[in-house]
């Protein structure tokens, strides 16, 4: 069985390939045009389709880096840390996703919401209980710097469940 090749594409039909996508979520410029120069016959036409996007305000990196870094701090709960790794990988430049997570960022306790973090993932009635095998309490800082948080916040928001956090100071920073 030969794999299926799809059919390239002209101008009209990438616009409307480029809007159909849009359709069904949100993607980044880099994303978009990752995905037309694989169906485009001439490349041109990728920069033509990407431009008029633009003109339309349909195509924005700044509105994404904005909407997504709102929704995965408040949705998920992540830190600031996540939301740049996960604006990089979606094609986001550095500098428009630092400036989107410093803006969405610049409220909130980070100690505090590490701490939401964490009775969110626990999700048990006694954390401190849970926490006093240093297993678990490891396991609970690789779970809280994976997800974004800074060391300092990490153990900050440990020590209010168990007093051995303060070993954990001393894990080298990544």
């Amino acid at each position: 069985m030969t794999p299926r090749v799809p059919k390239k594409l002209d101008n009209d039909a990438l616009w409307n390939y480029a809007a159909r996508l849009l359709s069904g979520r949100a993607l980044t410029i880099g994303e978009l045009q990752k995905k037309l120069a694989a169906r485009a016959i001439l490349p041109a036409d990728v920069d033509d389709v990407l431009s008029r996007l633009k003109q339309v305000q349909v195509l924005n990196d700044r509105v994404f880096a904005d909407s997504y870094t709102t929704a995965r701090r408040d949705g998920s709960g992540f830190g600031k840390a996540r939301v740049l790794r996960e604006l990089a990988h979606r094609q986001v430049p550095r500098l428009v996703a630092e400036a989107a997570v410093t803006t969405a960022y610049q409220d909130v306790d980070e100690v505090g919401h590490a701490v939401a973090f964490l009775k969110r993932k626990l999700r048990m009635a006694d954390p401190a209980e849970h926490l006093r095998d240093p297993k678990h309490l490891q396991s609970a800082y690789r779970k809280l710097r994976y997800n974004g948080f800074s060391s300092n916040a990490a153990v900050k928001a440990l020590r209010q469940f168990s007093s051995d956090a303060d070993a954990l100071e001393d894990e080298p920073e990544e």
